[in-house]
């Protein structure tokens, strides 16, 4: 029986592929329980806790599925490999002290392994796997692991030493040879005698295809899944230990603070990053606001629209800042009692901090697109209609409403449908941040909508502006040009990535090979945000130097007063006899008639003289 075991060995590699690892540090709702697996009893820790890592409900699971690794520990293609495998089946179990001061309940913590010692493991067991031309698993891809212990997100190393070695006791081979090599023996009896012949012939590898694709869906593969019962139809998602299954929605929604498509990395930086790009676009945005503010009449339409998409991307980025301010947990994360904190996700209530998040950063993109709509429609209304400025601004009451209330309706109806989800990376609120019919209805179609009118506006005033030429036709047709130019091209490489997340979403979150291009996103963020920045260019001239200039001096408190003008004097001479009265007599009728060279009376003017800066009458 030694002898027939140590040969075919090989033939039970293919089963150790169905492991799948889970983030090797999780919070969960359970107890710590004593370790009953006999494998992993001389490990250094005695308890662990259910669900582990795998999604096994029992140890019973656990151990069904540990023994399908027993080949793996007979050849012993690493010390560590008994220590990482019980430490991914029944991870370390810790009670930690409450995470606030007002809860009294301990949290159960499992801690898993560190990416150390899966390399060390790989390293030594890789070879092995490529007997049989198979590469590394990608879900124990080691870079899921913590780097190192810490305090934040601890993990085991296992010190880089041999473990205690596999039990060889008759009890583990009776298991063995009762969970494998009666059920191969069943498949096909040749099996396990087209095994020993790998070794002289690499060649016969192609004929034992179908046989392990018969194993892999045999009854032994498929009690190595962890329970329905644990997460629904969870089990079918990659890092299912990481969704809970709500039955009021028949969904499978990802827990709050784990990591499913992306990893803490890539949160971290996606936090440094929309920081940047939304203060950036704050500050330059409100520098147009106010310089429009201090000469609104500098303005006329079509170009005060482009001033209202600034102020769309304004309240845009001022929604960002909010869930810089809020947190991503307190922003994207929904608690109900009785299950763990979840992302929110359609169907599901939004807190307070979601729902304003939402409502700033959704209606404020939509506007943005909008208003931009707008300048292009007004153009072209511009150039074939003949229509000035003044004209056009008596209509501004109906683009105000079409501006601010079609996004406005827009935001309120996927509010009252419960479309809104949280999404892992950033932390806001959106539709569509995790099912592909809401990102698709609520944000790729709307905003190509938009995006494609707007262009076709664009081209129609462009065709205006070679029939009818003019000088200000000329000069508007730059302006507008260029800044079309810098928005639409930030506008499609927005709508590009939802498209890419929209087609390829679903394979990141199954158990396929595929994984998400993170600088697909970042380019996203930047993007939607770079346009309340270029908007700024719109003002950009010498007039506005003059206009903050002027504005600046009138603040300043080193400004003296004006001084106080110096008015002459003025004494009369006695009135003047009958004789002289009809001579000298101040009427209506000869005041005009001043003369600065006037000494003596005249029948043509009044008479005066100025002495010592008085007028003397």
């Amino acid at each position: 029986m030694a002898i027939k075991m140590a040969m075919d060995w090989k033939v039970w590699l293919a089963a150790s592929l169905l492991l799948l690892v889970q983030d090797s540090r999780a919070i969960i709702d359970t107890k710590c329980e004593p370790i009953k697996v006999e494998f992993c009893t001389k490990l250094g820790y005695n308890m662990t806790g259910m669900p582990n890592m795998l999604g096994h409900q029992v140890q019973v699971d656990a151990l069904s599925s540990l023994i399908t690794f027993y080949p793996l520990m007979v050849y012993n293609c690493a010390p560590e490999l008994l220590f990482f495998l019980c430490s991914v089946h029944v991870p370390m179990c810790t009670q930690l002290p409450p995470s606030s001061p007002g809860n009294e309940n301990l949290q159960t913590q499992l801690i898993g392994p560190c990416r150390p010692m899966c390399e060390r493991v790989r390293d030594k067991c890789l070879p092995v796997l490529e007997l049989f031309k198979l590469s590394w698993p990608l879900n124990l891809a080691c870079e899921k692991f913590p780097r190192s212990n810490k305090d934040d997100n601890m993990c085991m190393d296992g010190g880089g030493k041999a473990t205690d070695s596999p039990p060889s006791g008759t009890s583990a081979q009776q298991a063995f040879n009762a969970a494998g090599l009666d059920t191969l023996q069943a498949i096909n009896p040749r099996l396990l005698e087209q095994a020993k012949e790998l070794s002289k012939d690499a060649s016969k590898l192609n004929k034992l295809d179908p046989y392990l694709k018969m194993f892999l869906e045999s009854n032994m593969y498929k009690n190595i899944k962890p329970a329905k019962g644990y997460s629904g139809t969870c089990s079918d998602l990659k890092y299912s230990v990481n969704y809970h299954y709500v039955n009021r929605t028949d969904e499978c929604v990802p827990k709050c603070g784990v990591d499913i498509i992306f990893d803490a990395e890539d949160k971290k930086f996606a936090e440094v990053w929309v920081s940047v790009w939304s203060i950036l676009c704050f500050i330059t945005s409100l520098f147009t606001l106010i310089t429009y503010i201090l000469d609104t009449s500098r303005f006329k339409y079509p170009e005060r629209c482009i001033i209202f998409v600034n102020l769309s991307y304004h309240i845009l980025s001022i929604g960002y800042i909010l869930r810089l301010i809020f947190g991503s947990e307190l922003t994207a994360c929904t608690h109900t009692q009785g299950e763990p904190s979840l992302l929110v996700r359609q169907g599901l209530t939004p807190t307070p901090y979601c729902t304003v998040v939402y409502l700033i950063i959704y209606f404020s993109s939509l506007a943005g697109s909008v208003w931009w709509a707008i300048t292009t429609v007004t153009w072209s209304l511009l150039l074939f209609t003949n229509m000035d400025s003044k004209r056009m601004e008596g209509h501004s009451p109906m683009m105000h409403l079409v501006g601010w209330g079609v996004p406005a309706v827009q935001t309120i109806v996927v509010l009252l449908l419960y479309q809104i989800e949280g999404d892992e990376l950033t932390g806001i609120c959106l539709p569509g941040q995790q099912t592909e019919q809401g990102l698709l209805n609520f944000l790729i179609i709307p905003f190509s909508f938009y995006l494609g009118s707007a262009s076709f506006f664009f081209l129609s005033g462009v065709v205006g502006s070679l029939v009818n030429p003019g000088e200000e036709s000329r000069k508007l047709l730059a302006r507008i040009g260029l800044f079309s130019i810098f928005y639409t091209i930030p506008q499609v490489c927005v709508l590009a990535s939802m498209v890419y997340e929209w087609i390829e979403r679903p394979s990141w979150r199954s158990l396929s090979s595929t994984s998400s291009i993170v600088e697909m996103f970042m380019l996203r963020i930047s993007m939607w945000l770079v346009v309340g920045i270029i908007s700024g260019a719109w003002i950009l001239s010498h007039r506005t130097i003059s206009v903050w200039k002027q504005f600046l001096t009138s603040c300043s408190w080193n400004q003296s007063k004006p001084s106080t003008p110096v008015f002459p004097k003025v004494a009369y001479r006695p009135a003047p006899t009958s004789s002289q009265s009809k001579e000298t007599a101040l009427t209506m009728k000869n005041i005009g008639k001043l003369s600065s060279e006037a000494r003596s009376s005249t029948p043509h003017g009044l008479p005066y003289t100025v002495e010592n800066n008085k007028i003397i009458i």
